[in-house]
């Protein structure tokens, strides 16, 4: 991922964290926050189907949950991502990070949201928001990146 990139991810990641704060009373209590360090190493199984080699990633990085106990319209529930994943098939390796947010908010008419912020890997950058309960998709992401599952595998199977 290019510097510039990075850069999007995080402050796409911290404007949604601003604009979490606006949103919220002030007198709101504070959401209960937990912290997930990750660092495994496994088979890959979407990467060895996509590629035809047998591939093993290493993904490390954080995972943070947010969740605000109240009622009414407004955030129900926040999960930040920072992962950087690492793939290799035989000598090849390549690296991609997974970084964003994952966002569970009620509107006015009670409606629950799920809007996917960031970079996901092999699908998306940008905003993907899905009615919670229905799994219907409310908005596509703007930017499709279809290719890159393409050239990751031919760089695992170079």
């Amino acid at each position: 991922m290019s510097h510039s990139a990075a850069r999007l991810a995080a402050v796409t990641v911290g404007a949604g964290a601003v604009l979490l704060g606006l949103a919220a009373p002030a007198l709101a209590a504070p959401p209960v926050i937990e912290r997930f360090p990750i660092d495994e190493t496994e088979p890959d199984p979407f990467l060895t189907a996509a590629c035809g080699v047998p591939v093993t990633s290493t993904v490390v990085g954080l995972v943070t949950t947010r969740t605000f106990g109240r009622d009414g319209t407004g955030p129900t529930d926040l999960t930040t991502i920072n992962l950087t994943v690492t793939a290799t098939a035989g000598d090849n390796t390549i690296r991609f990070r997974n970084v964003g947010a994952d966002l569970i908010r009620r509107t006015p008419d009670g409606q629950l949201v799920l809007s996917i912020i960031g970079q996901v890997p092999f699908d998306f950058n940008g905003v993907l928001k899905i009615d919670f309960e229905t799994g219907e998709v409310i908005h596509e992401a703007s930017s499709p990146r279809p290719d890159d599952l393409d050239e990751a595998c031919a760089l695992l199977t170079a």
